[in-house]
């Protein structure tokens, strides 16, 4: 008969035997398990331990280990004995050995194979029958394990991208050099002050660091970050207040708000622009760079409103305006925010917005003035000047628009523009006329200074069927004198053989030393600037402008009758400056004449030309060609 399982383990006595490694579960009266044989638990235990060590690394003490595997030896013999199904322990010490760390499908394998190899032999369908349970329940602890890993995952991953996201957004709102906030960062900012604060007045303040731009670029930027955060620890050190904020809003700009709060005890509210003289005279102080030291000098604009009507957005919008003019007024200048100024400016800019449409659609049109020959007294050219048709604003003279064009670097197709409808227009006159003038049309400095321009008058001469010496481009002096790649520019033009000529002589920093050298670059007729004729007369009155008046003295009897005037200085320079120019072969065309005196004055110092409100003002196209059939 087997031995009974409390007493038949003769490997260990005492202490050591099962009863006293199962707490209490061992009954002393279980049935045969083993025939003549002694089960020793500590030794399968140690043999389990050494199997399952194989199998993967768990971090635990190998006494540790063996002692809960032995444990489990004991639950399994009382299992064998005992006449109850085997499904609980053999349930329980699957999930227990996924629990200790031994998930893997050898584990399992060398746990079952040991049941086999240890008790198989006499009871093999209690054995089987307890291989079957450890494998439900290690496979369910496995799943179970998983899915619990899988959720930690899944948790540990989302709070992860959470963390990463915040962080995200709290880098998306601080500048990377300084760690003051940004653009966005400060409208957040700037909001949760406003919610905070007592009514009052705000004042915002862009500092745009003058000098910084070439230090940055010439010393490289390293210094540029270390001027930078220089920068930053001065104002923190002056606006360092609950009601005052800082942040860093472009490159080399900064951006200081503080609210003036009224109290009982003040009679006005605090004027925020003293801070701002505070704030540049901090920025101003010398910075030290190693062996040398550089001064910044801010240039500052301002805005400031009550804080009930404050929107963090318009304020930056108001200030960035009034920074733009700071800076253009000079470095270390301020500008305060002007609401008439700057709807004027934000007019200019949808204007600037809707020019290139205008250019592609055509409704860049060109008006016609008459310049007059002065010895046969009949129109020889017709300068054409640039108009813009606009939908709502009506016609708008160029000094409206090209300004725009300029700065939007539109001054090339706008350019191209006019001149193509000019040179159309002039060969429709030669078509309808006996003799049809030349057509005067002005360049852009900025057009001189691209060699595209002179592809361009040639593509539209060759376009319109214009003959080239039926075309005068008009050049300014500032150009022609002072610029070395529109000289070349000049040039090329006058070898294509359309005329030349420099446009209101006189304005510009030419002197007349230079005229010489007007000639040499193909450049054949000088015209007079008004101002030489405007000192030497009273302000016209509206009926000697008239243009129905002026056509008659134009082409009546008496255009001469008026004596020229005598001994005046402007005269005298009139004069020579005339002289001087058909000594070097050039024509004169004098602009601005407005009266017969004026006429009769140029006429009299030897002009060639005369361009005026006497003879017509700009006229569309049928107009002047009417004004041209007469």
């Amino acid at each position: 008969m087997a031995k009974n399982v409390t007493n038949g383990v003769h490997a260990v006595s005492g202490a050591n035997g099962v009863a006293a490694m199962t707490n209490g579960n061992s009954t002393g009266n279980t049935t045969d398990v083993i025939d003549d044989a002694a089960v020793d638990t500590t030794v399968i235990a140690w043999e389990w331990a050494g199997l399952l060590a194989r199998t993967g690394y768990v971090a635990a003490d190998r006494t540790a280990i063996v002692a809960e595997l032995r444990r489990w030896t004991i639950r399994l013999v009382e299992a064998l004995a005992d006449d109850a199904p085997a499904a609980t322990p053999g349930t329980e010490l699957g999930h227990a050995l996924v629990q200790m760390g031994y998930a893997s499908p050898a584990a399992l394998g060398c746990t079952t194979a040991l049941v086999v190899r240890r008790f198989a032999a006499t009871q093999p369908e209690r054995a089987a029958e307890l291989v079957s349970t450890i494998s439900q329940g290690f496979v369910r602890a496995v799943r179970d394990k998983t899915l619990e890993e899988q959720d930690a995952i899944r948790s540990s991953a989302l709070l992860a991208l959470e963390r990463a996201r915040a962080e995200q957004r709290q880098a998306e709102l601080r500048d990377p050099v300084t760690g003051l906030p940004n653009r966005r960062g400060f409208v957040v900012a700037l909001n949760e002050l406003l919610a905070s604060s007592p009514p009052g007045v705000l004042g915002v303040c862009l500092l745009t660091l003058g000098g910084f731009e070439p230090l940055d670029r010439g010393f490289g930027p390293a210094v540029g970050d270390q001027l930078l955060r220089t920068v930053t620890e001065r104002l923190a050190a002056r606006f360092g207040g609950s009601d005052e904020l800082i942040a860093k809003v472009g490159r080399e700009e900064f951006i200081v708000a503080a609210i003036g709060v009224k109290t009982p005890g003040q009679e006005r509210q605090e004027n925020v622009t003293q801070r701002v003289a505070a704030a540049q005279e901090a920025v101003r102080a010398p910075i030290s760079l190693g062996d040398r030291s550089v001064v910044l000098s801010p240039s500052v604009g301002v805005v400031s409103r009550p804080t009930g009507n404050a929107d963090p957005e318009t304020m930056l919008r108001d200030v960035g305006l009034a920074g733009s003019w700071a800076r253009d007024r000079g470095t270390g200048s301020i500008a305060l925010f002007e609401v008439e100024r700057a709807a004027r400016q934000v007019a200019g800019l949808t204007l600037a917005a809707e020019l290139p449409a205008a250019i592609d659609s055509g409704r860049l049109l060109a008006h016609y003035q008459p310049i007059v020959g002065l010895r046969s007294g009949r129109v020889e050219m017709v300068e054409a000047l640039a108009r813009w048709e606009h939908e709502r604003l009506g016609l708008l003279e160029p000094d409206a628009f090209i300004p725009l064009a300029q700065r939007a670097g539109l001054i090339q197709e706008l350019g191209r523009s006019v001149l193509e409808r000019a040179c159309g227009q002039s060969l429709a006159w030669h078509d309808d006329l006996a003799r049809g003038p030349v057509i005067s049309v002005n360049l852009d400095p900025r057009q001189l200074t691209e060699q595209s321009t002179v592809r361009d008058v040639v593509t539209v001469l060759d376009r319109t069927g214009l003959p080239a010496h039926l075309l005068q481009l008009e050049i300014t002096e500032n150009a022609a004198l002072g610029d070395p790649a529109a000289q070349a520019v000049i040039r090329d033009l006058a070898h294509v053989g359309v005329g030349l000529a420099l446009d209101d002589f006189g304005t510009g920093k030419a002197h007349l030393a230079r005229l010489a050298e007007l000639p040499g670059m193909g450049v054949r007729t000088l015209k007079l600037a008004g101002d030489f004729l405007s000192a030497q007369r009273p302000v016209p009155s509206p009926a000697q402008a008239a243009p129905a008046r002026l056509t008659s003295r134009l082409f009546g009897p008496g255009r001469h009758s008026q004596q020229p005037v005598q001994g005046s200085a402007r005269r005298d320079v009139l004069a020579s400056t005339i002289a001087l120019a058909h000594r070097l072969g050039m024509q004169v065309t004098v602009e601005g004449v407005e009266t017969a005196q004026d006429e009769a004055l140029v006429t009299s110092l030897g002009a060639d030309h005369a361009q005026g409100s006497y003879y017509s003002v700009p006229l569309p196209p049928a107009e002047a060609g009417d004004y041209l059939s007469r």
